[in-house]
């Protein structure tokens, strides 16, 4: 009995396990492709107006599924349609871009190359193969049936009319360059066909038609000024081709038409700039990232992976060198970059700028919480020059689209709750140590209009008069700051802490007062000890300050959201709370799991 429980088990097992396979293998991606009424100039930029607001696919995967591990270069591909053409524009990450193919129906795919596959009747049957290489070689096929059934390719078949372009972003069969990408722009004519199936018409809004498409990747060695493919060394053979695909084939042959993906033509323009930006084009989505040194395939690899997630906005901590190299490779992919600025906090002023506490110690002297702390007096009017100047570089970066202003307050009187153990602190009143915007001028300023010097006050640290003085003071020179931004047509934000209130209270900060074109409250649950619906409420509280005037986007701290679904959780919080989007602190924060909820609000 044992035994034959056993036999029946595995039978079961097995039977499941096949069903699982073959659901596997069957997967298939969908693509909704847009018609356009723009004329399209088929030069290989895939990155101009026409193109610019039109969804990619998902980056290509390995063409067994996501059993093998995911191709180590980005490949994607876009459509539009109109009366005449099927247009395709594909993206191919690529340090090393070879091709030596060179003659017409040439067999491409011994180069790298990137396929495509139509099926207009959606049978299996009577489909058609264009393969191009990045020297622009064309072989183009077509099968009345696929090999497993006995067909063979049709070479005399050309895809008559065909407008091609490669354009290389690097130097191609040149070692010694490292090469970005090299992207494809096709313009097929629905015409091409009609020689194999007369019958056939341009598609009608609402059909669908089957189609897949391929990247073939060999690997190579640069021998005797050529790029040769790696040999097998027991065989003496190369070592097989990758291929990557968009819609996976559970197997390593692309002519298995029943597993391609299902391409669908709408009659309409698409405007899927309404998911990741506002109506007055702001980013609904933005990340926060330090100032890093790289190079420009590790940039493009960034900034497709945001394009990818449908994050527009980039908050980028590089000076001036570092953003007038990543600005023109962010805008390929409609990115906007602002200069993340340490406003108050700076490391290099001056030690006679620096805020002093209620007990006469000066930042020059004393550390507040970290040593990187050196907040200056807000008030002195060398400090606004300085930071105006500072800006005043930056605006000079061609295509910088604003100035994010951070640290734009006092020394924390109050840390958050959940941040106080870190330091060993209980601050349950105003510490005097803590108590910032003490510095000699502004003193004196105080003193000119109230008549006492706020040392002598009773209590300096809860007067009231003295706290909105330096609030207002800071406010003053905001005002000032964002008039000079401005001026140059500049956006100009700021990191704030969550609500006005709570900012007045904890870092001597009334944003709520400031006009600027967007603010970004650190909306950080976790350093409240708070739970994630609190997002939701401090939005709330926010928008009422600020009204429509401007532009509100909710910060979030990753680290805080590791939970399967808290990102989702958070952006549901901060919309529901009216904000205009969010931005996610910190790049190198965004994993896997983050993408995959962040995508599900983009796409």
């Amino acid at each position: 009995m044992k035994s034959i429980i056993s036999r029946k088990f595995l039978l079961i097992t097995s039977l499941l396990l096949t069903n699982i396979l073959l659901y596997s293998q069957a997967k298939h991606k969908d693509y909704n492709c847009y018609k356009t009424t723009h004329d399209i100039v088929v030069d290989g930029d895939v990155y101009d107006e026409v193109w610019k607001n039109i969804p990619w696919s998902d980056f290509f995967e390995d063409i067994e599924g996501d059993s093998n591990p995911d191709p180590y270069y980005h490949t994607r591909m876009k459509m539009l349609w109109d009366d005449n053409n099927l247009y395709i524009a594909a993206e191919l990450e690529e340090p090393n871009i070879w091709a030596y193919l060179d003659k017409h129906d040439d067999i491409v795919y011994r180069d790298n190359d990137f396929e495509v596959f139509i099926d207009p009747t959606n049978d299996g049957l009577n489909y058609f193969e264009i393969e191009i290489n990045a020297l622009e070689t064309i072989l183009d096929l077509f099968m009345v049936k696929p090999y497993k059934k006995g067909g063979k390719p049709d070479l005399v078949w050309n895809a008559k009319g065909l407008q091609k372009s490669v354009k290389i972003y690097g130097e191609i069969n040149d070692s010694t360059t490292k090469d970005i990408k090299w992207t494809v722009e096709l313009a097929i004519p629905w015409t091409a066909y009609r020689n194999r199936i007369p019958e056939l018409e341009a598609p009608k809004p609402g059909d669908t038609w089957r189609m897949n498409f391929s990247r073939v990747q060999w690997e190579t060695e640069y021998c005797d000024n050529r790029y040769e493919k790696k040999t097998n060394k027991d065989t003496g053979k190369p070592i097989p081709e990758n291929n990557w695909v968009w819609s996976p084939q559970g197997v390593i042959n692309m002519h298995v038409p029943e597993h391609w993906g299902y391409v669908t033509f709408l009659d309409e323009e698409i405007n899927y700039s309404q998911k990741v930006r506002t109506y007055d084009n702001y980013p609904k989505f933005w990340v926060w990232m330090g100032g890093n040194h790289k190079t420009d395939g590790e940039w493009e690899q960034i900034f497709r992976k945001l394009d990818d997630i449908g994050i527009k906005g980039f908050l980028f901590g590089g000076g001036v060198d570092q953003l007038t190299k990543v600005i023109p490779l962010a805008n390929q992919y409609d990115i906007d970059v602002h200069a993340w600025f340490w406003t108050m906090n700076r490391g290099d002023a001056k030690p006679e700028w620096l805020s002093v506490n209620q007990l006469g110690k000066s930042l020059a002297d004393e550390k507040a919480y970290v040593n990187y702390y050196k907040f200056m007096c807000p008030a002195l009017p060398e400090v606004e020059s300085f930071i105006k100047s500072k800006m005043d570089e930056l605006a000079t970066v061609e295509g910088l689209s604003g100035i994010h202003m951070d640290y734009i307050r006092y020394v924390d009187v109050i840390l958050p709750l959940g941040l106080q153990p870190k330091y060993g602190l209980v601050q349950d009143h105003i510490m005097p140590e803590f108590d910032y915007g003490y510095h000699p001028y502004m003193r004196e300023l105080f003193k000119s209009k109230f008549g006492s010097d706020p040392m002598d006050l009773d209590d300096p640290g809860n007067n009231e008069q003295w706290i909105n003085f330096r609030l207002n003071e800071l406010n003053t020179t905001v005002e000032s700051i964002r008039d000079h931004v401005t001026s140059k047509n500049l956006k100009i934000t700021a990191a704030v802490f969550p609500t006005p209130s709570m900012s007045a209270d904890m870092v001597r900060q009334n944003w709520g007062e400031w006009e600027l074109n967007c603010y970004f409250p650190m909306v950080y649950h976790n350093f409240y000890n708070e739970d994630i619906d609190w997002i939701r409420k401090v939005i709330v509280e926010d928008k009422k300050a600020v009204g429509s005037k401007s532009k509100l986007f909710c910060g979030l701290y990753v680290p805080g959201l590791q939970n399967e679904n808290d990102v989702t959780k958070a952006i549901n919080a901060a919309l529901e709370g009216g904000a205009d989007g969010v931005s996610f602190f910190s790049f190198g924060n965004l994993n896997e799991n983050t993408i995959m909820q962040i995508k599900s609000f983009t796409k």
